[in-house]
């Protein structure tokens, strides 16, 4: 049972499952043909993550990107929540990835979690050398999760915006 209730069929534990079909069932590599499947398995390490553990450190730096199997995240930028994590194929490391930099935020394990961690340079080396397709589906996966975030954020954008105008306005109607 995955923590918004749906039973996708994994363990809770991790416990015999064979890293190919973990890999099958993440929704973003679903549409990958098996010899991709492999070169993504040569890059990737199932791990468990004790809940309390801090997965990614903000502003430090690696170039791995983890995709949620099991379990729940919190992420925080400056001891501020940014949001939680509990759906199988959720992934978090992404901006990194993408732009080559520190860390943006910390993760943090608020339970025990099953993720599968992908070395992406590995990944890089197998794309240059023209034999997969892996990067152009995980560049499409963050494509489709950073637009919708933009999507929320510019929502917030708006709120909070017209929320000064009115308190300007309501600071300027008391004097």
């Amino acid at each position: 049972m995955t923590t918004d209730g749906r039973d996708d069929g994994m363990p809770e534990d991790g416990g015999d499952l064979e890293l190919g079909d973990v890999v099958r069932e993440i929704p973003a590599f679903q549409g990958l043909e098996e010899r991709d499947i492999e070169r993504l398995l040569d890059a990737s390490e199932l791990v468990h993550v004790p809940g309390g553990e801090t997965i990614i450190r903000e502003n430090h730096s690696d170039r791995h990107l983890y995709f949620l199997i099991d379990g729940q995240v919190g992420i925080h930028k400056e001891n501020v929540k940014l949001c939680e994590l509990r759906r199988l194929g959720d992934f978090f490391g992404e901006i990194s990835v993408i732009d080559s930099k520190c860390r943006s935020a910390t993760v943090t394990a608020k339970r025990d979690c099953l993720l599968l961690r992908l070395d992406m340079e590995a990944v890089d080396m197998n794309d240059m050398q023209g034999q997969s397709h892996v990067l152009a589906v995980i560049y499409r996966a963050f494509s489709e999760v950073l637009a919708d975030r933009l999507r929320r954020m510019n929502d917030e954008l708006l709120y909070l915006r017209r929320e000064v105008v009115r308190l300007h306005g309501r600071l300027r109607h008391e004097k």
